[in-house]
């Protein structure tokens, strides 16, 4: 059982794609641009600064690193398992994870945002339907990979067969 990618399907890997877009946005580039004032008695002063999206979402980081973790495992045994019924159990709980964690990011960013949004909110949403989207493309593809496939001999009906 060693890791095949020719049976990893389109779904898996957009939703492998996805999890690495995410995953970078969330720990390479800006999600938030704050501000912050000095206190009075003295002068005023303001800095700039951005934050990432692991340091910027305090509790949705959990969510998405499980999203993350679960979008590495449906590649990891979508590619090493010849039956399907572990890939379609984590395709379903990735699209599951995905959307969950894309609403609470919908809300989080555009609903009620700390700060002003940077690029990487808009690519780790972008990670996030890529997630979503990977694992319902993943769980309607039905079947095996080709080479997987048991070699059971089978007769059409009506075929006459030799004896």
């Amino acid at each position: 059982m060693g890791f095949d990618t020719g049976r990893l399907r389109r779904g898996e890997w957009i939703v492998g794609s996805g999890g690495v877009v995410l995953l970078a946005s969330m720990l390479l580039l800006p999600w938030y641009g704050l501000t912050r004032f000095s206190a009075p008695p003295g002068p005023r002063y303001i800095v700039s600064y951005s934050v990432d999206g692991w340091n910027g979402l305090t509790h949705l980081r959990w969510l998405m690193l499980l999203t993350i973790l679960a979008a590495f495992a449906l590649v990891f045994f979508q590619a090493t398992r010849r039956a399907p019924a572990i890939p379609v159990t984590l395709s379903l709980l990735v699209t599951v994870l995905g959307v969950l964690s894309g609403l609470w990011l919908v809300y989080r960013d555009f609903i009620s945002a700390a700060g002003s949004l940077k690029l990487g909110a808009i690519v780790g949403l972008l990670g996030l339907c890529l997630i979503a989207g990977g694992g319902w493309d993943s769980l309607h593809q039905e079947g095996i990979a080709a080479k997987d496939v048991p070699e059971i001999p089978t007769v059409s009906p009506g075929e006459q067969t030799a004896s």
